[in-house]
């Protein structure tokens, strides 16, 4: 007897491939969140917004640049940098020469707690995420997603 194929459900190497994409990072933040908040005092929205401050060049970034490279929250940023800035973490400041434009810069308090907590997170991604692949598997994962993430910051920078 054959098992009647479902056209609902996709099959094939690209449909597991992307499955497995999105079934590992759900199940990792499903956990990590609960962990970086407990240790760091603030969730994966803020350290992603910390994260991106920390990678631009120390005069920050505007919003929209904010919005583009941000991994978790594209609406309502605003109200994000909002919160992150009442804890101390971020300050906005004008552009000179642009009357509108507003950059979002990381105080010297949001960088200590963005290495304090980026520091403790990669560790915890180290344990749960490393630990279910061999050191090849995460070198093939690493070699075949590199382009995402790259494209990205090559986009940003222009």
């Amino acid at each position: 007897m054959t098992k009647d194929v479902d056209a609902s459900r996709p099959a094939g190497l690209v449909y597991d491939a992307w499955r497995g994409v999105l079934f590992a990072t759900s199940r990792t933040l499903q956990i990590a969140e609960p962990d970086l908040i407990a240790k760091a005092g603030f969730p994966l929205t803020w350290l992603d917004v910390l994260a991106q401050l920390y990678d631009a060049a120390d005069d920050g970034l505007r919003m929209q640049e904010l919005e583009q490279r941000s991994l978790f929250t594209r609406s309502g940023l605003t109200r994000l940098v909002d919160r992150i800035e009442s804890a101390g973490l971020v300050r906005r400041e004008a552009v000179a020469g642009d009357r509108r434009g507003v950059r979002v810069v990381l105080t010297p308090e949001g960088r200590r707690r963005h290495d304090a907590a980026f520091a403790d997170h990669n560790k915890f991604i180290e344990r749960e995420f490393g630990r279910r692949l061999t050191e090849a598997q995460l070198q093939a994962v690493a070699e075949a997603l590199a382009t995402f993430w790259h494209d990205d910051e090559a986009a940003a920078k222009g």
